[in-house]
C-alpha cells in the first residue's frame, strides 16, 4: 500500500531563522476529532501565523480495531484530517511532529507492538514535512536547527519498554548527546518528547516512571551551556516546569489538549509535583513559543486565541 496516497498535503518550506530574528511557533498534543465548535482551535492557531506547528503527539486517536489493521489506520488519519479548520490550518502553516501512545498504536504501548513499523511509515506520510531519517534510525526522532535555536525530537515510542526500564534507549540517548554537542553555540535547544520529564510524580507515563534512564537524560542535557526546554504531550492539562539539576535549569512547556477531554491533575499529584510553575491549566488550548531579544516567551491560548498565561524567561 501507498501510504502517501492516504493524506495529501500541501508541502510548505520552512524558512529557518536568521540569528537576530524573531521564531515564534505554535505547539500542542493531543487532537481527537471532536465538534465542528472544537474543531475550531485550529483556526485560532492559524490566525497568529506562527513559522511552524509543532504536534506533541496523540495527534490522532486509533481505536482497537484500527491499530490491528493498516488500511483502518490510514482511514483514521483522512478523517481526521478531513475536518475543515485542521485542513485549512495544515496547508496554511508548515507543520512539524512527534508521536505518542495513540498516534502509535494502542493505548501505552511500548516496543513490543507488532504494527510499529506500519505505523511510522503513516505517520511519516502524513507529517512529511518533518524531516524524519527513518531508514537511517528505525524511529521517529529528527532535528532541525533555525538560526540561534536547535530543535530535537524523540521517538517516546518504538524503543520504549516496560516500566522501569527505558523509554530512549542508549542509541537515541547517545544521539541527543552529539546533537546537543554539535549545536552547543545555540541559544536555546527545544527538546521535544511525548513523556512529561521534569514532573516529579509518577503520573500515567511520564519519565519519573523509568529513573535511572531519566537521570541520564537529565544529566546528558545538563552538559548544554544554553536555555534548555522540554516540549511534552500527553497529559490533557497544561503546565510550566522547572527544575534544577546539575547547577542548570530546565523548563518545561507541556501543552495538551487541543480537542480531547480535560482531565486536571489530582492529589497526590499536585502535592508531590513541586516544579510546577503556577497553576495548571485545565482546558483546552495550544502554547505560542517565541524566541527573540535574548528572551523566551511562553504563551497559551485558550480555543478562542485569548491568552490564558504569559511567562518570560532571559535567554
Amino acid at each position: 500500500m501507498n501510504f502517501r496516497t492516504a493524506v495529501v498535503l500541501s508541502i510548505l518550506a520552512v524558512p529557518l531563522v536568521s540569528a537576530g530574528q524573531t521564531l515564534r511557533f505554535a505547539a500542542g498534543s493531543c487532537a481527537e476529532l471532536r465538534s465542528p465548535e472544537q474543531e475550531a482551535i485550529f483556526a485560532e492557531i492559524e490566525k497568529k501565523n506562527p513559522s511552524f506547528f509543532f504536534w506533541l503527539g496523540d495527534n490522532t486517536y486509533y481505536t482497537a480495531r484500527e491499530w490491528n489493521d493498516s488500511t483502518l489506520m490510514a482511514e483514521n488519519w483522512k478523517r481526521r484530517l478531513s475536518s475543515p479548520p485542521l485542513a485549512k490550518m495544515m496547508k496554511a502553516i508548515p507543520q512539524r511532529a512527534i508521536w505518542d501512545d495513540h498516534d502509535f498504536g494502542p493505548n501505552d504501548a511500548d516496543s513490543s507492538y507488532a504494527l510499529k513499523e506500519v505505523s511510522a511509515r503513516i505517520f511519516s506520510s502524513v507529517f512529511a514535512e518533518t524531516p524524519f531519517e527513518y531508514a537511517k534510525y528505525g524511529d521517529l526522532r529528527w532535528s532541525e536547527r533555525r538560526g540561534t535555536a536547535h530543535f530535537i525530537a524523540l521517538d517516546d515510542r518504538t524503543h520504549r519498554g516496560p516500566v522501569g526500564t527505558q523509554v530512549l534507549g542508549v542509541g537515541q540517548l547517545e544521539w541527543l548527546s552529539s546533537e546537543l554537542e554539535a549545536n552547543r553555540d545555540a541559544q536555546v535547544v527545544f527538546v521535544a518528547v511525548g513523556s512529561q520529564v521534569l514532573n516529579l510524580a509518577e503520573s500515567f507515563e511520564n519519565m519519573v516512571r523509568y529513573p535511572a534512564e531519566r537521570m541520564e537524560l537529565l544529566n546528558r542535557c545538563a552538559r548544554f551551556p544554553g536555555t534548555l526546554v522540554f516540549l511534552t504531550g500527553d497529559r490533557h492539562h497544561g503546565e510550566v516546569e522547572e527544575l534544577v539539576h546539575g547547577g542548570k535549569r530546565f523548563i518545561e512547556v507541556c501543552s495538551s489538549p487541543l480537542t480531547s477531554k480535560v482531565f486536571p491533575p489530582r492529589s497526590p499529584e499536585t502535592e508531590v509535583n513541586t516544579t510546577i510553575v503556577g497553576k495548571p491549566i485545565n482546558q483546552e488550548h495550544f502554547a505560542m513559543l517565541t524566541v527573540a531579544n535574548n528572551k523566551l516567551i511562553v504563551e497559551y491560548f485558550d480555543t478562542k486565541g485569548q491568552t490564558i498565561v504569559n511567562v518570560a524567561y532571559g535567554l
